[in-house]
């Protein structure tokens, strides 16, 4: 049976490097292609966006083209930049979870298992 140190340790370590891996990939993203990096969250709030400002332009009374017009930026987006996106935030996000996790597992293995007593002759 694992210390029950190490095993409250190892998804600790595991989620803190999710997050902080996302928050990193997302400012790179924002670096690299100057937009908000497609994420669950953001993609939820331009749809929510979308549907505000469709709502709005039906309350001012605009045209049902141009009501059709107001559309999601994320269909117009490259196929490219959703494959990429894809493989940064699954694959490299999961290889740090999983070297965090080994770190943290081998880190407090140490920090908890006992020494022997040195060899005195």
């Amino acid at each position: 049976m694992a210390n029950p140190l190490v095993s409250i340790a190892v998804p600790v370590a595991g989620i803190i490097a999710g997050v902080i891996g996302n928050k990193a990939a997302a400012a790179g993203w924002g670096a690299v292609f100057g937009e908000d990096a497609p994420t669950v969250k953001s993609q939820k709030a331009v749809k929510k966006d979308v549907a505000r400002r469709r709502k709005q332009a039906k309350k001012d009374g605009l045209a049902k083209a141009e009501i059709a017009a107001i559309k999601d930026p994320s269909h117009d987006q490259p196929v490219w930049k959703m494959m990429l996106w894809a493989t940064v935030s699954g694959v490299i996000l999961q290889g740090l979870r999983v070297a965090a996790k080994r770190g943290a597992q081998t880190g407090a293995e140490r920090l908890t298992t006992r020494r022997p007593r040195p060899n005195r002759g």
